[in-house]
């Protein structure tokens, strides 16, 4: 029986003080703590570690099961075997405890030729950048501001899922302009939001989600509706048609085709938020290509409505005065333009690009021009983002205007909506 307990004991001793030279234990100093190194066995010769002891004596050397980890480098002089930890915000780490560094994991490894601790990180290029936060708040025409949703998420990922507007094709960019050439005295500031209230859809909210280009679709086809029906279809439309519905050269959450989805739009038709809620994801389509909003489900505003919501014929505008004068006639427009890192973390002001962040990761992205105004003679478009109400100037911005800042003004869309005739605008 003793004998049993003894081997008990003995295995019970092994499986614990064996632990004492496995990497992630605190490595002291223990030994080294005085120097102190005995002769035999003497039980006060001895450190705690974690929830036991440790000993610094010839004993525990004969046996190697009890041995403070620092035993060997202070006491016998042998190079120590024991890795030292990293250090981080006053946290020690371990050979291979991770941490993350805003969007970059940091890893604890082991110097091959020093046998140093050190950290290993990805040098990633994050959305959120405290350079630019810095650089753009000593003195620009905007402020910036760091943003929690888009902390420890990396600026390659950021410009596929808060973008999503791909390359224009040739044929696009070549489309022909609208000319009004209207010689008209335009007000010095205009906001289709006071022009038509309650008419203008709201700040939509993308998510993680690469769809710029269906929430703008969705959202000028619906301020659309409503301006020319005089309120009467007044409704959001759904950009959730166009990712789940319009997958024809398309890549749902990792982008679209402004001219394809327009298309869609005027062949296909829309349906109501109501009718189908966007839920920033691709899902299956649940309408038949030729139905209408009674077979879909949906339950228009106006008895007479049974088709889609569908819109003519994209235009192109391509001058400041066509555009304002657009935005004045049939209000809000369909804007492209070029995102770099620093406008992420835009708060308010009026944005123009700074030599502040990665200047090497761009994409396009889609927004909803709504008016105009100055500030001390500096001019500038007012527009919607669709990032939330709490990116920005309450889901808005303003960026300069008349000097194609960042591309806004080289590709802006216009289009008629396709409103119920006896609701008609006159």
């Amino acid at each position: 029986m003793m004998n049993v307990l003894y081997s008990l004991l003995f295995c019970g001793l092994v499986s614990v003080t064996t632990a004492y030279w496995r990497p992630g234990l605190p490595p002291g100093p223990y030994c080294g703590i005085n120097n102190q190194c005995c002769t035999d066995r003497k039980d006060d010769c001895s450190h705690r570690i974690r929830d036991t002891l440790c000993y610094c004596d010839q004993f525990c050397n004969r046996t190697h099961d009890d041995c403070c980890p620092d035993y060997e480098e202070v006491c016998l002089g042998k190079p120590s075997n024991i890795l030292e930890p990293c250090k981080h915000n006053g946290k020690l780490y371990f050979k291979g405890d991770k941490r993350m560094d805003n969007c970059n994991t940091c890893e604890c490894v082991q110097d091959p030729y020093t046998n140093q601790p050190q950290w290993s990180c990805e040098r990633d290029a994050c959305i959120i950048s405290d350079d630019v936060i810095y650089g753009v708040n000593r003195g620009n025409s905007w402020r910036a501001y760091n943003y929690t949703q888009f902390y420890g998420k990396k600026l390659r990922d950021g410009i596929i899922y808060k973008l999503g507007t791909m390359p224009l094709s040739h044929e696009t960019r070549r489309m022909g302009p609208i000319r009004y050439d209207k010689d008209i005295p335009y007000p010095r500031d205009f906001d289709a939001r006071r022009r038509w209230p309650n008419f203008i859809s709201p700040v939509v909210d993308q998510g993680w989600c690469g769809s710029d280009w269906a929430v703008t679709i969705a959202t000028v086809a619906s301020d659309r509706f409503a301006i020319q029906s005089n309120g009467a279809e007044r409704m959001v439309l759904s950009p959730q048609v166009l990712l789940s519905c319009n997958i024809r050269r398309q890549q749902g959450c990792r982008g679209g085709h402004i001219d394809v989805a327009w298309n869609f739009a005027r062949g296909h038709g829309l349906v109501d938020e109501e009718c189908f809620p966007y839920k920033a994801a691709t899902t299956s389509c649940p309408f038949r290509p030729k139905a209408n909003l009674i077979e879909d489900g949906c339950r228009p505003p106006v008895r007479q409505r049974t088709s889609r919501y569908k819109v003519g014929p994209p235009g192109k505008l391509a001058t400041e005065n066509d555009i304002m004068y657009d935005i004045m006639e049939s209000g809000p427009v369909h804007a492209v333009m070029t995102v770099h890192q620093d406008f992420f973390h835009y708060h308010d002001g009026i944005y123009r690009r700074s030599p502040y962040g990665d200047n090497t990761l761009q994409g396009l992205h889609s927004v909803r021009i709504v008016g105009w105004g100055e500030d001390r003679g500096d001019k500038y478009w007012v527009v919607a983002n669709s990032w939330g109400c709490d990116w920005g100037e309450n889901g808005y911005f303003r960026i300069a205007r008349g000097s194609n800042e960042s591309g806004i003004e080289s590709f802006v869309v216009t289009v008629l909506s396709d409103v119920t005739e006896a609701y008609q605008k006159k």
